[in-house]
């Protein structure tokens, strides 16, 4: 009696083994397919950031780039998940005890669906044909949407694509409405408005950052730092030099709180160059310890003429004037010139004598 040949006697891979090779062959192929994708993103990248002038980009780039940059995270989960089902394989095999033994099925969750993507071409005529009929508030909402909703890189994508083929004005407010959203996310889309050559739009949302309140900004300058992004928060800082002064000495008690001392100086250093009234006003809203500090950056940048007249608001408050005599005297060679013009308009310039304890030698 002659017996059939099993699969493996003629010379064939068990059926697990030969899934395994096709699974592990497919993922090579979406790899090499995956780093063509990550290649072509990078090229279309270099050309947008090659565009002349880099005000407007081409908008075919910027629509070549999406869909890089869809295919290539596509295929990065679809990847994922082949590699999830490959080792899961892989697993059961190695602890197969004999080839006609089947392992227990272990329970196992299905791996996520690949992440849709948002189609941004539609989107982009979506939010034009509702502007063109009149449906401004249904148009605004999408924008609304769009700015809570897309990845920083898409957000910047759909600002592009409106400043080729949208309504006038339209890629502007999607870039202001996207200050919105948490620091990080907004620091986020900036650097990817920077990076595909939108400046117009760039300086919008930069601009909606100086709307922030007092309480909100250590967290956006904080953003800033982590996107590498320092001279924009020293230009937050520069503007906020200028604010009134109960909404700059609440920035200052933030920046304070917050531990960001170095933030302080540099804020009281951009307000030492107020009119002396507001300088008068500021020293006496300000919290007890930064008082110090804003007088010392005034005795350090001001001229005589304008530290006497300084000087002579803050006659009526002892403690300012004290602190303010303090930091000339700290370098009296220096400041020879004001203290003389003090004593010339005669205000005090020796600090004064400490009471005497009437038990005290007499």
């Amino acid at each position: 009696m002659r017996m059939r040949p099993t699969a493996q006697s003629a010379g064939q891979q068990p059926e697990g083994e030969h899934r395994a090779a096709e699974l592990r062959a497919e993922l090579d192929e979406l790899l090499r397919a995956s780093r063509y994708a990550s290649q072509r993103e990078q090229r279309l990248n270099e050309a947008i950031r090659a565009t002349p002038g880099r005000h407007r980009p081409d908008g075919d780039l910027l629509r070549q780039l999406a869909q890089a940059r869809t295919l290539r995270e596509g295929l990065g989960a679809r990847c994922l998940q082949l590699s999830d089902q490959l080792e899961e394989l892989e697993l059961k095999l190695r602890h197969r005890q004999h080839p006609h033994e089947e392992p227990e099925p272990q329970p196992r969750q299905t791996p996520p669906p690949p992440p849709t993507r948002p189609d941004l071409g539609g989107l982009t005529e979506r939010i034009t044909t509702l502007h063109r009929t009149g449906a401004l508030p249904e148009a605004e909402e999408l924008l609304n949407q769009a700015a809570a909703l897309l990845a920083p890189a898409d957000t910047a994508l759909l600002v592009g694509m409106l400043s080729q083929r949208g309504p006038t004005g339209v890629s502007l407010r999607l870039a202001r409405t996207a200050a919105r959203g948490a620091p990080d996310h907004a620091v986020a889309v900036l650097a990817e408005l920077r990076e595909l050559g939108l400046a117009e739009e760039a300086a919008e949302l930069f601009h909606a950052f100086w709307a922030y309140p007092a309480a909100a900004i250590p967290d956006l300058l904080g953003a800033l730092e982590r996107a590498g992004q320092h001279a924009d928060g020293a230009t937050l800082l520069w503007e906020w030099g200028s604010a009134p002064t109960p909404e700059l000495t609440s920035l200052a008690a933030c920046l304070q709180q917050h531990g960001r001392p170095a933030d302080v100086r540099t804020l009281l250093r951009q307000a030492a160059g107020r009119p002396t009234a507001d300088l008068a006003d500021l020293a006496a809203e300000l919290p007890p310890a930064l008082v110090s500090l804003l007088l010392n950056e005034l005795a350090a940048l001001r001229p005589p003429v304008e530290l006497v007249r300084l000087a002579a608001a803050l006659d009526g408050t002892p403690d300012l004037y004290g602190q303010l005599l303090a930091a000339l005297l700290a370098d009296g060679p220096r400041h020879r010139t004001t203290l003389a013009a003090l004593r010339t308009a005669g205000l005090p310039t020796a600090p004064p004598a400490a009471p005497r304890s009437r038990w005290g030698r007499r």
